[in-house]
């Protein structure tokens, strides 16, 4: 009995893989020259690739908040450190003070505490409910 269960796995599996094997159907591809020319082209949806900002000419980019250099180092707290496999060359001078400030935001103006927006947003803060204190027991 197991012999013939097992036989019977073993010739599944073997026509399972036969098939897998097998060659696929011809397709309407191979199709004359002539109808292909008769059908409209058909749409491809352009999908715009996402390509990382270039380093700068000392080879510096800000990348997710943190300055790179394209041998491998990072500008952290005034310090150049080495983050890559291990090179016998002198570490990259850190960015200049001009690209430094060139990432930086500026803050956004905020708004005049007299406009109808603002007494429109504040009158909103004192509406809603503020949860209650839980530093104290009750027993």
């Amino acid at each position: 009995m197991t012999r013939n269960i097992l036989s019977l796995i073993v010739l599944m599996t073997l026509a399972a893989a036969v098939s897998l094997n097998a060659d696929p159907t011809p397709s309407a591809d191979r199709t004359s020259n002539k109808v292909e020319s008769q059908k409209p082209p058909a749409k491809t949806k352009v999908v715009p690739k996402i390509v990382a900002a270039p380093p700068s000419s000392e080879g510096w980019s800000y990348v997710k908040g943190e300055w790179i250099h394209v041998d491998g180092y990072k500008y952290v707290k005034g310090q150049v450190i080495r983050t890559g496999a291990q090179t016998h060359k002198s570490p990259p001078k850190p960015p200049s003070k001009a690209l430094l400030n060139s990432v930086r935001t500026k803050p956004a103006p905020s708004p005049d505490p007299n406009s109808a927006a603002a007494k429109a947003a504040q009158k909103e803060r004192n509406l809603n409910p503020r949860p209650a204190s839980q530093t104290g027991t009750h027993l």
